[in-house]
């Protein structure tokens, strides 16, 4: 990339953060924080690419069981998931998301907007805007993602089209949506508070990517086209 590319590409980036700031979206004294850390530190790549911790969210009683009081207690459903064969423990990936047979995207948002604020760009009807998926709730599923509040910083500035060539599996807006209720139920608390989680294994009608994340107060899913890519908007793996 040419000096004048860099600076250009510089600038933006520094405009969308101005943005996010005035917005609400990122917290003034948390980006000063980083900032600073950039006048500071020589070495300062090196602090702001340390992987995000895991959080251990393992139940005790089993991921089965956990994932059964879940549907109980937040959709009033009776689910058994004794049968479902949940994928192999991978190092990092400690998070489990179960998915009910026959379960809606409209379901989840709906249950997303009892339990707090909700927007979707997309309007509320999901599962007519989200026609493609790449895992359903036709068959009940299990699969598993990484631990982490924030979006996987492995996918950094991968687009849908990139993830799809390297054949990676990602996660899809109803596996993102029932991660948020299930951390919420366990937590009180909200992922991607910094970030937005690409929901690269789905598609709007339009073909494009949905988009979800936590900001002003509210949960809010959008859009990306598939080729789009910049820092901040990352996919999830699934395994």
């Amino acid at each position: 990339m040419s000096n004048d590319n860099t600076f250009e590409s510089l600038y933006k980036v520094q405009a969308s953060v101005n943005k996010m700031v005035v917005d609400g979206k990122r917290k003034p004294e948390e980006v000063l924080c980083y900032l600073q850390r950039i006048v500071d530190d020589p070495d300062f790549v090196r602090i702001l690419d340390a992987p995000q911790p895991t959080i251990k969210l393992i139940p005790a009683d089993g991921w089965v069981a956990e994932w059964q009081r879940f549907y109980k207690e937040v959709f009033d459903l009776e689910v058994n998931l004794a049968d479902v064969e949940i994928p192999p423990e991978q190092p990092g990936f400690g998070w489990v998301v179960m998915v009910a047979r026959g379960l809606t995207l409209n379901q989840a948002w709906a249950k997303c907007g009892e339990r707090f604020r909700t927007d979707s760009y997309m309007g509320h009807d999901l599962d007519k805007a989200i026609p493609t998926n790449d895992r359903t709730s036709a068959t009940v599923y299990a699969k598993r993602f990484r631990g982490r509040v924030e979006a996987d910083e492995e996918n950094n500035n991968l687009s849908a089209d990139a993830l799809a060539e390297r054949k990676a599996q990602s996660i899809t807006l109803l596996e993102r949506l029932l991660m948020e209720l299930w951390y919420h139920w366990k937590t009180g608390e909200h992922l991607d508070i910094e970030n937005v989680t690409l929901c690269a294994g789905s598609r709007d009608s339009d073909g494009r990517v949905p988009g979800v994340d936590w900001h002003g107060g509210r949960l809010s899913v959008g859009c990306f086209y598939l080729g789009y890519a910049i820092g901040g908007i990352r996919a999830r793996s699934a395994v």
